[in-house]
């Protein structure tokens, strides 16, 4: 595994922990509970090049928020990420293309990626995802619309989305 660079960006969305190596990104998620003291302990330089991947994402994930940016074209770092298996990959690529305002039901995504009848695993995927941001999990919904795990904070996701589209202008993520 690569050494990764770490970084803590405190948005609208609220404080999000990006890791990155050299060839992308590797992880972005929530980061409830990290105080400001714990920030210093999460930064890490990482390996040549991983800088510029974390200045890239922290730019493309404000531009998302401020209601600019709609899709993401930093690359990802899988295999630093720990997915490995095929489907997986499969499955987030297929997220990565559900347009911005829309969503697609598990089994859509499942059926996309060359596994029918997989909702389940795409749920479960979903769930796992090393990306949140890059790779949209907040797009994809249960057959019966319902939103599934973290349901307030996708649901805000999808109405700043809805809200870009709606008024066709750029409208910034309310901070959270």
């Amino acid at each position: 595994m690569s050494a990764v660079a770490v970084r803590v960006l405190d948005t609208l969305a609220g404080r999000l922990v990006v890791e990155a190596s050299g060839r992308g990104v590797v992880r972005v998620e929530r980061a409830e509970g990290v105080g400001l003291e714990d920030v210093a302990d999460l930064t890490a330089e990482g390996e040549a090049g991983a800088a510029e991947v974390l200045d890239a994402v922290a730019e493309q994930i404000d531009e998302y928020l401020a209601g600019t940016r709609r899709d993401f074209d930093v690359p990802l770092d899988l295999d630093a990420a720990g997915v490995h298996d095929e489907f997986a990959r499969e499955v987030y690529r297929e997220i990565q293309h559900i347009p911005y305002g829309e969503t697609a039901a598990y089994g859509e995504i499942g059926l996309d990626a060359g596994r029918p009848r997989s909702a389940r695993l795409v749920g479960r995927l979903c769930g796992q995802v090393p990306a949140s941001f890059v790779i949209p999990v907040h797009r994809v919904i249960r057959a019966d619309g319902g939103l599934g795990s973290c349901p307030e904070y996708r649901l805000q996701l999808l109405e700043h989305e809805r809200r870009n589209v709606q008024a066709g202008r750029p409208v910034a993520f309310p901070r959270m």
